[in-house]
């Protein structure tokens, strides 16, 4: 069983503050706030916060809503709603570090601002998206205390949101009888929680024209996906896209998932719905709790547990072209950026190849063989396209992982080709085109936490704890506030400020984050792999 996204989850949360508490919180009349879905009333804590958890942007999408677009709230609760409790997790894979009870009604947020703050301030506001692959995670796993103290400590004070979205079958179940406008129904969520930002955050004191969004691995994709795929009116005026996957690992189209074998198919076998137009109004029907079981059954057999992801629509749908194509067209939201990737993105992902002890045709066999079950349908790769791939990721390559090299010919090749194909090759190339429309700053994280897992290198979402804090190390203290400064100011000002360059079609200069030596390098590494990565047949093929 592949276990990666937990993994990441488990090695990013393992040093955050995972569970917002708050011990010595106080209420107080003067943080009832009268918005959309009702009155709420906040806590302040003696950290230097005010809060308020668990508030309804949208109606339960249970019932008949469930798998649907979300539904906006018309009718507000009645009376002082306690805004103290987290609101529910999404379903997804048993955790111990969601924070919150796990039902199907969870399309809540969570707002935080310095304590003491004026309503009438207009402060920068920071919306938060989790990562988990599509398929896990929740809000209430991340603690935005030291952002927040952070930025008072500045002079640059901001308000931080964070929103559940549905996740792997209940936010994207994918297939020709889904009807078009409710495919990808978890980023409809995003839409949904960004609209409730817009009209309800001038009550808690921030501008609603002055929102970022920020997320990190399918989080980022999921911020991505806003700038590719934008809403016809105004959510927000900048981005930050931490390790994204350029925004989606692969984006079968979702009449694929319906053939035989595929997860629709297998998941109307598994509940006697029958195929064809009226199964989607079936699997409302199923028992949440047989659902969510059959969910995570199916998550646990697929690599990485990868059982969805976003697939491509017919017009009228989130997603009506693959992001390669609107990329390639310029025809996106043209707001400043931060995006990056880290040193070795790919090592979580390429857990299952560890200690395999192949060689010869036999690794290079089991390392197409990884390749193609990464993807819905590998029918679509061909011989020429892995074979350039085993050319340009040998066996016993010693420059694999970089100083962290493990020696393991196998997984070191595979993570190394992770991580230039889903992480790296997909930055560069949005930056590639959208450096003619707007501001881009790029970076390249390349610390190694001591205390880490060697094995993993700087892996996909070590730069977490360093954010969110606690900093898991005192020797990163500075470091990690030089990192949490750059995004302070980029919130506030729409820069990072000095020493992080503008990346630009004429000056491709990205910032190389790694304590004690935080610069500027060229963006050229790796030149020749993310070329191929990027070229038309590869994203054919990889159905990107």
């Amino acid at each position: 069983m592949a276990i990666s996204i937990r993994l990441a989850l488990a090695l990013a949360l393992a040093t955050l503050g995972t569970t917002y508490a708050s011990p010595l919180e106080s209420r107080s009349s003067s943080l009832e706030v009268s918005l959309t879905s009702g009155v709420f009333s906040g806590f302040s804590t003696e950290n230097g916060t005010e809060g308020w958890l668990g508030i309804p942007f949208a109606q339960p999408p249970i019932g008949s809503l469930r798998f649907k677009a979300p539904v906006a709230i018309v009718e507000p609760a009645s009376g002082v709603q306690n805004a103290s409790k987290f609101g529910n997790a999404c379903p997804q894979a048993p955790s111990t570090s969601l924070g919150a009870p796990m039902s199907e009604d969870c399309l809540y947020l969570n707002v935080w601002r310095p304590a003491n703050t004026d309503p009438t301030a207009k402060l920068p506001v920071l919306v938060w998206y989790y990562g988990g692959g599509f398929m896990a995670a929740s809000s209430p796993s991340f603690d935005p205390t030291r952002i927040i103290q952070r930025s008072v400590a500045d002079g640059k004070p901001i308000i931080f949101v964070s929103a559940n979205y549905r996740v792997n079958t209940f936010g994207f179940l994918a297939s020709a009888s889904v009807p078009p406008e409710d495919l990808n129904a978890g980023f409809w969520d995003l839409r949904a929680s960004l609209s409730f930002v817009q009209d309800n955050v001038a009550s808690f004191g921030g501008d609603p024209e002055k929102v970022t969004v920020w997320g990190q691995s399918a989080g980022a994709g999921a911020v991505e996906s806003l700038f590719l795929y934008p809403a016809n009116r105004t959510l927000f005026r900048a981005g930050i896209w931490d390790s994204a996957t350029g925004p989606y690992k692969s984006s079968p189209y979702a009449f694929q998932y319906d053939e035989p074998g595929k997860p629709y198919a297998r998941l109307l076998a598994a509940t006697g719905c029958a195929p064809g137009p009226s199964s989607f109004t079936c699997l409302q029907q199923v028992p949440y709790e047989t659902l969510l079981n059959l969910t995570n059954t199916m998550s646990a057999a697929t690599l990485n547990s990868q059982l969805w992801q976003p697939a491509v629509g017919p017009p009228g749908s989130f997603i009506p072209l693959r992001a390669s194509e609107v990329v390639a067209s310029g025809n996106y939201l043209h707001l400043p950026i931060i995006a990056g990737t880290n040193l070795n993105e790919g090592t979580i992902f390429s857990t299952s190849l560890l200690g395999r002890n192949l060689s010869g045709a036999a690794e290079t066999t089991a390392f197409n063989t990884y390749i193609g079950n990464l993807i819905l349908d590998n029918r679509t790769l061909t011989p020429d396209v892995l074979g350039e791939i085993d050319v340009l990721y040998p066996a016993n390559d010693s420059t694999a992982g970089g100083p962290w090299h493990t020696g393991d010919s196998l997984f070191d090749r595979a993570e190394w080709w992770y991580t230039d194909n889903m992480f790296l090759s997909p930055r560069r190339r949005f930056f590639e085109s959208a450096a003619a429309y707007q501001p881009l700053y790029g970076y390249f994280f390349r610390e190694f936490i001591p205390g880490n897992n060697v094995t993993l290198g700087v892996y996909h979402a070590s730069e977490l704890p360093l954010l969110f804090g606690p900093v898991p190390n005192p020797i990163e203290d500075d470091f990690a506030n030089i990192m949490l400064d750059f995004y302070i100011n980029f919130i506030n000002d729409l820069t990072p400020g000095d020493p992080w360059p503008q990346y630009t079609a004429t000056n491709q200069t990205i910032l190389q984050l790694l304590r004690d030596n935080v610069t500027a390098i060229p963006d050229d590494f790796n030149l020749i792999k993310t070329t191929f990565a990027n070229s038309l047949e590869v994203l054919n093929e990889f159905e990107k």
